[in-house]
């Protein structure tokens, strides 16, 4: 499988991955996903509970959506 057009397209669209991982990790925040908010196993688990992580992955995939469309915007100008 040839990689380069794919790299190329993502280089050059790089919004549209940022807007996609953003979603993913806005929604497994709401539904609250054992894969992205439980602390077991990890280290600091004692220090971060679930809902502090949870408000964590919510602002960030908010900050990746706001990124994207403000990226989105600067190209089509």
């Amino acid at each position: 499988m040839n990689r380069e057009p794919i790299t190329a397209f993502l280089q050059e669209h790089w919004y549209i991955a940022s807007v996609i991982i953003g979603a993913v990790i806005l929604i497994g925040a709401v539904r609250n996903w054992n894969w992205l908010c439980d602390p077991t196993g990890t280290r600091d688990a004692y220090r971060h509970s679930r809902g502090y992580r949870r408000v964590v992955f919510f602002l960030l995939g908010l900050l990746l959506i706001v990124v994207s469309i403000w990226g989105f915007v600067l190209k089509l100008k």
